[in-house]
């Protein structure tokens, strides 16, 4: 098959006529009739029903209308991937917690980017455990996560180098119309709560930081379990219960008033932002890392950090 006539189907598709998909695809009529033929001849398959006028697609033809799309499109699409490939370096992959895939880290790609203005890099957006196991299996150079004082990575020093980027906290939140409710403010009325699941990172945290002060409080209800926060967002700005959530991927909500903090029963748990650099990626992983030690470090010494610029040192 050639992907000419390919083109040449879906031209016809669009235009509903040959005359006017041949203008189209810059050949004459006949010319073109002939290369939906030979598409036809190709497929084994009638795709055009000469038996009447005006133009009809065959009901097989119709049916698999959107496979043809897909196919063409799948076509120029790893045609694309192969010339990129062949035309650049090989790009250096970053694992990215979900959380932060939705807000931080396009800053950080761009702080990076202006250190290395022609290195590529992929992103993989993943939960926690497994930002981590692609960064050990090396299928990562780079590990963008969350952590708290008691909840580390355990990625060892000899396999990454870590930079500590920021800060955040998860704080317990509901929307302004909840918080409203007579039976959300009543003590005695159990407390609507969006999860996360036990085992993973974040749930952990909650159950080690805040949600036993929450439960000798106020008795709960367990709305909904989700892994994600930008989940568990939707669900809470729709009025279906109170969140731990990261302030930062929340902030915008917060200052809309759109989402209040219930700080009454819900204690926040203090985050760390971090990345770690892999020691086994090559010269330009190493590179950058230097770039991105010496910006920050030189920043520190022309300006006193302020609490928060503090937490941009490296660990």
């Amino acid at each position: 098959m050639e992907l000419k006539w390919l083109d040449d189907y879906l031209a016809l598709i669009e235009t509903g006529s040959f005359s006017a998909a041949a203008e189209k695809r810059h050949v004459s009529q006949p010319a073109f009739s002939r290369r939906i033929q030979q598409l036809e001849d190709w497929a084994g398959v009638s795709l055009i029903d000469r038996s009447r006028k005006p133009l009809r697609f065959t009901p097989l033809a119709a049916k698999h209308e959107a496979a043809f799309r897909s196919l063409a499109t799948q076509i120029y699409e790893f045609q694309a991937t192969l010339r990129s490939d062949a035309n650049q370096t090989p790009g250096l992959v970053m694992a990215a917690q979900h959380s932060l895939a939705a807000w931080y880290l396009p800053t950080f790609l761009e702080e990076l980017r202006s250190l290395m203005p022609d290195q590529r890099f992929r992103i993989r957006s993943e939960n926690r455990d497994e930002s981590v196991a692609l960064l050990a299996r090396g299928h990562a150079d780079i590990l963008l996560t969350y952590e708290t004082r008691q909840t580390q990575s355990d990625v060892p020093p000899q396999l990454a180098t870590c930079c500590q980027l920021g800060e955040d906290a998860l704080v317990l939140v509901a929307s302004a119309r909840l918080c409203k409710s007579e039976d959300f403010t009543n003590p005695k009325r159990p407390l609507p709560l969006l999860c996360f699941p036990p085992e993973s990172f974040f749930g952990q945290a909650i159950r080690t930081h805040a949600l036993p002060e929450l439960m000798h409080a106020r008795l709960i209800t367990i709305q909904c379990v989700s892994e994600f926060s930008l989940g568990l967002r939707e669900m809470a700005l729709i009025h279906q219960g109170a969140a731990w959530l990261p302030r930062n991927l929340i902030a915008q909500d917060l200052q809309e008033g759109k989402l209040r903090e219930v700080q009454s029963v819900g204690s926040e748990v203090p985050l760390k932002i971090v990345a770690y650099f892999s020691n086994h990626s090559g010269r330009a992983l190493q590179g950058l890392l230097a770039q991105l030690l010496a910006r920050r470090g030189a920043h520190s010494k022309a300006n006193p950090p302020t609490q928060a610029e503090a937490s941009l040192a490296p660990e």
